[in-house]
This record gives C-alpha cells, sequence and structure tokens, in this order.
C-alpha cells in the first residue's frame, strides 16, 4: 500500500492501491504532504517521512542532471561535425569534384593517348560512348565520395552533398558552352552525383561510422 505522508508532523495517509495521488491538499496540522510507495519507519511513536522522501528528491535529481547531461551530449556529438547551411560540408564536394576532374583527364588520356582529335566530329561513336558510360560512372563515384566524407549518416544530407558536385561541373561546363550546356550540365550531372550521393551514405550506415 502506498500514502501520502506529513513532512511536519508524519502523519499517513493510506492510498488506494494504484493511486499516486488524493484529494488531500495538506495535512490537519498544515504540512505539506508527499508521496511515499512504501510506509517509512516510526521513531519516537511517529512515522517518519524525512528520510525517504529525501531520497526519492536525491533521485529526482539525479534523473534530471542525467537528462541533461544525455541532452547537452547530443548536442556536443552533433557540434562535432559542424555544417553550413542545408549540411552541405565543401571539404567533400571539393574532393569529389577535383576526383571527378582527374579520372575524366586520365580517362581521355587512356583512350586517346596522345592522338587527341582536335575536332570532335572526327571522333568515333564508339569512343564517345564509351567515354558517355565512363563519365557517368564517375559522377555517381564522385556524388559517393563526396557524401561519404560529409560523415553524415542521413541520406538527405547525401543527396545534398553529392549533387553538389554535379551542380558545380554544370557551372564550369556552363561557363565554357553556355546556357544551354549549363542547365543541362546541372540537370543531368547533378542527378547522376545526387544518385551517387545517396549511394555514399550506405557504408556509413551499414558499418555505423
Amino acid at each position: 500500500m502506498s500514502y501520502l505522508i506529513c513532512q511536519g508532523c508524519g502523519k499517513h495517509y493510506p492510498l488506494p492501491e494504484g493511486e499516486t495521488s488524493f484529494n488531500y491538499q495538506n495535512c490537519s496540522c498544515g504540512g505539506k504532504l508527499r508521496y511515499s510507495p512504501k510506509a517509512t519507519k516510526q521513531i519516537n511513536g511517529k512515522w517518519n517521512p524525512l528520510p525517504y522522501v529525501n531520497e526519492i528528491e536525491d533521485k529526482e535529481e539525479s534523473i534530471v542532471k542525467i537528462e541533461s547531461d544525455e541532452i547537452k551530449s547530443a548536442d556536443e556529438k552533433e557540434s562535432t561535425h559542424p555544417t553550413l547551411k542545408g549540411g552541405i560540408k565543401w571539404k567533400g564536394v571539393f574532393v569529389g569534384l577535383l576526383f571527378l576532374f582527374v579520372s575524366l583527364i586520365a580517362s581521355v588520356i587512356v583512350m586517346f593517348g596522345t592522338n587527341l582529335p582536335s575536332d570532335p566530329t572526327n571522333i568515333p561513336f564508339s569512343y564517345l560512348y564509351s567515354f558517355s558510360i565512363i563519365t557517368i560512372i564517375l559522377t555517381v563515384a564522385a556524388g559517393s565520395i563526396s557524401a561519404y566524407l560529409s560523415g553524415s549518416k542521413r541520406y538527405r544530407e547525401g543527396a545534398i552533398n553529392g549533387s553538389m558536385v554535379g551542380l558545380l561541373l554544370g557551372l564550369i561546363l556552363g561557363l565554357a558552352g553556355g546556357f544551354v550546356v549549363f542547365i543541362s550540365g546541372t540537370l543531368v550531372f547533378g542527378f547522376l552525383s545526387m544518385a551517387g550521393g545517396i549511394i555514399g551514405i550506405f557504408p556509413r550506415k551499414l558499418f555505423k561510422k
């Protein structure tokens, strides 16, 4: 049986089973009532609630402190990976973009060597087709690298960091080829690198890194 116990005189009021409060506001002596799930020891013929009440208060304060520390710890953990607005980690984005440029240049050198055609119309269709496939694969890989380096385990942030690689590439191509190239480049490469960004989150979620 549980009780309401007066902190002043020690008088106790039994409560119905399962109840934690009752209609009493104060003891008949005017003292404040506190809930206790069990009767406390008698001292000099009176019920002495104070030790148990203090114990309850200490536990409640400890619980509040633990919850506060957990919230603070979570905030500190979140702040250890600072991001700009939208969750963009520019370092990862630039690493992904650098990887894409270096890989594309290396692919051109491997395919054409020193015999790079000066006129694009002279490039065989099979070469163009192969280079297109390589560009798609490398763009997805660059988006994955950018997302992985962002340190996030959220698909949204992975997509954002990955897509930035394609958007920057489209912007660079647009400066060289004009507005139409910019629009088409940002759409195509942005979508491909975004897909790579989502893929780049899988390793962190899988291995919980």
